[in-house]
């Protein structure tokens, strides 16, 4: 052999040296080894000749290889491992012997031992090198290979998450958050003193009674739920979570609920918190499916939240607290209103008496009616001492653009209703557009107000400016000097 071949052999042998190896590793790190005695179908498809297509570097060198090695003088590796020989059993291991003849300077012809070497004067001269048998280490794994699974820490964060979840749903979250942050705010702008234990009583006891009433009312609702969309998904009707379990899931809450605002806070707002899981769970529920008076009922059970933060800590029957009540209860209509138009039909459908339903124009008729009270309810708050008199400019805005859209939901129901004629499809699309407009401003719309009414809770500007010594002693107030009946 000369000298010229030498060199391209052992070229070639780098190339594959480096493929060889790479792909090797690579191939026995994706294996999933059952007493490391079988190989994967991408092994195998090495084995018989076809190469394993990884997007690194690896394939390229195989491929820069093979097209150099087409040589007709000097066989390319693929025609060596050819169909008939690798049908052997005895060759089994041809691949490594191929490789094993390239990494050696070995002529593939020769036989396995024979290497081929250069003197000190430049011959080229073969020598016989013992090659180790592979044969018997073919299904010999040099290394431990564990199989890719999950962990069992993993798996049991992931078990933990799918109990949790469903009963974090029958608590309605969204709805819980809001009627929590009603009595927090109330809380807060009651005029004595906020207490953190209190608060943090009164916080977790009212969460919980309000996600005791959802419970029930998801675990006797799961025949009408699954005739809306809107309601289709929910654990109880998806059989995620029976009735029994959410009534045993809302036993347990409601009692905590109650004995944490029992002990923490007052009676009082035990028993208000505990009514409210009455009202909202049997008779708001019950009459639902009875008549359209359900949604009077429901606003109640949304204004009694603010009395139990008010009455946490002041008198319950005191103005500014029948005020902040109002507030709630007013604010209800608007927003349940223009929500239930869109989905008048699927109410019906599942066996619901709306007012949306049943007497779209008196729906649109409430829904500005109850608008326009805001106004009064936000200038009680000013009268009686619970905000001062700058929150009725803040307040007025709100309420104003609130009250304009209430007021095109209305004009375009008479409009559509007039004379007992039937909408047209451009009207029933204008009064949809003007109702989720108006759903989607009372939904900032409450929050903006209970804001603004805690920037402007009577004397809180005093107290700072006496802080920062800006106010004198003399000319400081407390903001309680107006609650007579404190």
């Amino acid at each position: 052999m000369s000298q010229k071949l030498i060199i391209p052999r052992l070229n070639y042998a780098s190339n594959f040296n480096f493929f060889f190896k790479n792909t090797t590793k690579n191939l026995l790190k994706q294996q999933n080894f059952i007493g490391n005695q079988y190989l994967t179908s991408t092994y195998r498809k090495l084995i018989t000749g076809t190469p394993a297509r990884h997007k690194n570097h690896s394939d390229s060198t195989f491929v820069q290889f093979q097209n150099q090695n087409q040589n007709p003088n000097h066989p390319s590796l693929s025609s060596k491992t050819s169909n008939e020989s690798l049908s052997n059993p005895e060759n089994g291991t041809i691949l490594q012997n191929v490789a094993t003849k390239v990494l050696n300077c070995q002529d593939l012809d020769a036989p396995l031992g024979q290497r081929i070497s250069t003197s000190d004067n430049g011959q080229v001269k073969s020598t016989s090198t013992p090659i180790p048998d592979t044969n018997a280490q073919s299904n010999h794994i040099p290394f431990a290979v564990k199989p890719k699974c999950k962990s069992t820490s993993a798996s049991s964060k992931t078990d933990l998450r799918a109990l949790i979840n469903p009963y974090i749903k029958l608590t309605k979250p969204n709805l819980t958050v809001l009627v929590t942050l009603s009595c927090i705010c109330s809380y807060s702008l009651s005029p004595l003193t906020v207490s953190l234990p209190q608060l943090a009583f009164l916080t977790l006891g009212t969460a919980l009674c309000s996600g005791a009433a959802n419970a029930i009312n998801m675990g006797r609702e799961p025949e009408f739920d699954k005739h809306m969309a809107r309601t289709s998904l929910r654990p109880v009707v998806r059989g995620i979570v029976t009735p029994k379990q959410s009534y045993q899931f809302a036993a347990a809450t409601g009692t905590i609920g109650c004995l944490m605002l029992y002990w923490g806070v007052n009676p009082t707002v035990s028993l208000l918190g505990a009514l409210n899981i009455v009202l909202y769970s049997w008779i708001y529920t019950s009459l639902k499916r009875k008549s359209i008076i359900n949604t009077w009922v429901g606003a109640i059970v949304g204004a009694i939240p603010p009395l139990m933060g008010w009455a946490a800590s002041s008198p319950l029957l005191h103005p500014g607290g029948l005020c902040l009540a109002g507030l709630l209860y007013a604010w209800q209509f608007p927003h349940f209103n223009a929500l239930s138009h869109n989905v008048a039909d699927q109410y019906k459908g599942a066996g619901y008496f709306m007012t949306a339903a049943e007497n779209p124009r008196l729906n649109a008729r409430v829904a500005l009616r109850y608008s326009i009270l805001m106004f009064p309810l936000c200038f009680g708050l000013s009268y009686f001492g619970v905000t001062d008199w700058v929150f009725q400019i803040d307040s007025v805005i709100a309420n104003i653009w609130l009250t304009y859209l209430a007021f095109n939901f209305w004009k375009q129901q008479e409009k559509n209703y007039a004379n007992g004629a039937k909408p047209t499809a451009e009207g029933l699309q204008a009064a949809g557009f003007h109702a989720k407009k108006l759903f989607w401003c009372s939904v900032w719309q409450l929050p903006a107000i209970l804001i603004l009414a805690m920037l402007h809770k009577k004397g809180q500007w005093d107290r700072l400016f006496y802080f920062l010594g800006i106010k004198s002693p003399e000319n400081y107030r407390d903001s309680t000097s107006n609650l007579d009946t404190i």
